[in-house]
């Protein structure tokens, strides 16, 4: 192996890595951080306070940090001072006892967090871009296999150690993202052609589109990340059966992250958002009729294709549409877009599951339809924004 090869496997494996422990904090934080906050004796809606507080001000600060990123060419740097200021604030986080000082400094901690998420997208797509890996799949799937991990392993820890030993757990995957993030491989930006500086990404109806239809698929996985668990349960279905459907949903995740390469190449951002908004539309419809238990396997195993390839049909697609140095800024943007649309789906589904049960699920179907709609819109351009497959082989 030459040591170009060498190069080239090292930056993924540092990519990975940084992935598994980037999305460990969130499998130690989101089942778990709640039921720290009633620990300290936060009330119901002073818990859904400091839950939702970071969500709505990622939608401030994310593109912000994420421009400031690609326009000073030094993102590595970015994320390596955001890295050891989420553990600093996580560390005096946990010695807060009342709301006021939990609700600002979990916001402060979230907001800086949340803002890496989107540079690291950024650096593995320029891998892929300057032909240093094949994929950007094979990187991201090390953060479903962190985030599944940190979320299993944290239910023993709760059942041994009690809250505080969890946030403990949280608290050492942020130090593991703050070594990951110092191990990243160093961007090699070229710099953005005059004719590309005065052009918003707002202004390129591709690329917009290409967002919205990403996050209204993504977003459509509101109902069920939300009342999933409490539907299932409702027709009949055992605690541990439901644990393994979810497992089962993550499982088919990161094998269709790994198959990324081949499947990428043979659809295209066209087709691989075509299959993530067509299915999407089948397992919402379908889960709004207590499916049996072998159609239940089928529909969460269906989560490969609904939200692995809306992830791997935008990253494709910003691959040969976003210049390098506007990497972090797309990414950024993208993630608050798509926090937003979350955001109000989120509103919606409590009162929509109230009123409908599981007719909620055929209202989430409706997100991924608007999307197909909207991808047969702009079919033409969207097959011609990248290479053709003869061109674009899997290395």
């Amino acid at each position: 192996m030459d040591s170009r090869g060498q190069s080239d496997r090292s930056g993924i494996v540092r990519v990975g890595c940084a992935y598994l422990a980037l999305l460990s904090v969130s499998g130690f934080n989101q089942p778990f951080f709640p039921i720290w906050l009633e620990v300290r004796g936060l009330s119901e809606w002073q818990i859904s306070l400091v839950m939702s507080a970071p969500l709505l001000l990622r939608l401030f600060v994310t593109p912000a940090i994420g421009s400031f990123a690609d326009r000073s060419g030094r993102r590595n740097t970015v994320i390596r001072i955001l890295s050891v200021l989420v553990l600093a604030t996580a560390l005096i986080l946990s010695t807060a006892t009342s709301f006021w000082p939990i609700i600002v400094l979990f916001s402060i901690t979230l907001v800086m967090y949340q803002a890496i998420g989107p540079i690291v997208d950024a650096a593995a797509v320029s891998l892929v871009r300057q032909g240093r890996a094949t994929n950007f799949g094979r990187m991201r799937l090390w953060g479903s296999l962190g985030y599944a991990s940190a979320a299993l392993l944290g239910g023993q820890i709760l059942a041994f150690g009690g809250s505080d030993a969890v946030y403990m757990a949280f608290c050492a995957a942020i130090l593991a993202t703050v070594v990951a993030v110092f191990a990243l491989p160093e961007a090699q930006l070229q710099p953005l052609p005059e004719k590309e500086k005065d052009v918003r990404l707002t202004r390129q109806p591709l690329l917009v589109t290409v967002f919205v239809v990403t996050a209204l698929v993504l977003s459509s996985q509101t109902a069920f990340n939300i009342f999933g668990s409490i539907y299932l349960k409702s027709i009949g279905y055992s605690d541990r059966a439901i644990g393994l459907m979810w497992a089962l949903a993550t499982s088919s995740e990161i094998v269709m992250f790994w198959a990324g390469p081949r499947v990428s190449t043979v659809l295209g951002p066209f087709g691989l958002l075509s299959l993530a908004a067509g299915a999407s539309v089948v397992r919402w419809s379908l889960m709004a009729f207590a499916p049996s238990l072998p159609m239940l396997v089928l529909l969460q195993m269906s989560h490969a294709a609904t939200f692995s390839g809306s992830h791997l049909g935008l990253q494709k697609f910003m691959q040969f549409n976003v210049h390098d140095r506007r990497g972090a800024t797309a990414q950024s943007a993208f993630v608050t877009l798509l926090g937003l649309i979350t955001a109000g789906a989120t509103l919606a589904v409590g009162p929509l599951y109230h009123l409908l049960g599981s007719g909620v699920f055929l209202c989430a179907a409706a997100m991924p339809t608007l999307a197909l709609v909207l991808l047969l819109v702009v079919r033409t351009p969207l097959r011609a924004s990248v290479p053709q497959p003869q061109a674009d082989a899997a290395r």
